[in-house]
This record gives structure tokens, sequence and C-alpha cells, in this order.
């Protein structure tokens, strides 16, 4: 979807965008959606600024970073972003010197502005770092694989500090 900047108002005109399951694409190999993706915001336009504001509902599908089991996560996020005319749109009307406040903002060029794509960005900005299927997984046993939430799995682990493992390796030749 294409927000066109120039039938925006400064009082703001509201966008309201229900994507089906899956959409907008993450491009991402681990993570994708599930279900519906609800999308709430107001668009509004100050001169060249636009700015965007709203809320983002959706549910996230991918595997435990721990176990590796599959869980939805949902999501529930505010965003707030603006946005300035490419430093090449801005040549075309005058010559002018990026400031401060040009690296923080995002930028737009043709006159429109890919709401698809902020809403992506802002999704991928806003998942957890650590994926976790509940909060007190224990993971994958690094010897045998065996999942820990299950059982225990009776292997060995005796861990070896990396700066001795060359002495170790010594140990066990003779």
């Amino acid at each position: 979807m294409k927000i066109d900047i120039e039938k925006l108002t400064p009082e703001g005109d509201p966008v309201e965008v229900a994507y089906p399951d899956g959409r907008p694409a993450l491009d991402e190999e681990h993570v994708r959606l599930a279900g519906e993706t609800r999308v709430r915001a107001l668009a509004s336009r100050k001169g060249e600024e636009v700015r965007l504001s709203g809320e983002i509902a959706t549910k996230v599908a991918a595997d435990c970073d721990l176990c590796a089991r599959p869980l939805e996560v949902p999501l529930e996020l505010r965003f707030e972003t603006a946005f300035t005319p490419s430093a090449r749109e801005r040549e075309r009307a005058e010559n002018v010197e990026l400031q401060g406040d040009d690296l923080v903002t995002s930028v737009y060029e043709g006159g429109e502005i890919d709401f698809d794509e902020v809403v992506r960005e802002q999704i991928l900005l806003g998942l957890p770092t650590r994926l976790r299927c509940r909060e007190d997984c224990k993971g994958l046993c690094p010897v045998c694989g065996a999942d820990l939430n299950e059982a225990e799995c009776g292997c060995q682990k005796q861990e070896i500090d990396p700066r001795w493992a060359g002495l170790a390796s010594l140990k066990e030749r003779e």
C-alpha cells in the first residue's frame, strides 16, 4: 500500500489496514507472521515532513531460541516515525546540506511512502531479542541434543576452560 503525500493534511488522515496471514512478508528466515496483522495509524503532513504514528497488532511464528519448539508470540506495538524528501529530491528544489535531524529521519521519493515497508520495519524492530517457548526453558543438551525440558539426558557436562584446552589434549595423549 502506498501513501500519497500530496493528499495528506496537517490534521492527519487515518490509515487502517488488515493484512492477511503472513503479510506483509518479513523476509526473515526464522520468523514469519501468523494470522492477521491489523494496523491503525494517523498520517499527517506539515510542509515536506510526513509523520506516521499508530499501533500494530499481530502474531509472530518462530522456533524457540533454546529448544527449537515452534511458538507464536503476540505483538502489540506502538510506533512513530517521520519522513522527509530524499536529498536527491531536495537538491532538485535547491542545494541543501544535511543536518543532524536528517540522520534519524526516514526519506521518501516520488511523492509517496511505502506503508507496507513501514509496517514490516516496525514489526522487525519490535521483535523480542530472545524468543522462548516459556520463561524457564532449559534448551537442548550441547552434547547429545536431548530436550532438557522433557528429561535430564545424563551426559557428562564437564566444561573445560578454553584457555586450558591445549593442556587437556596433551594429558589425553599420554
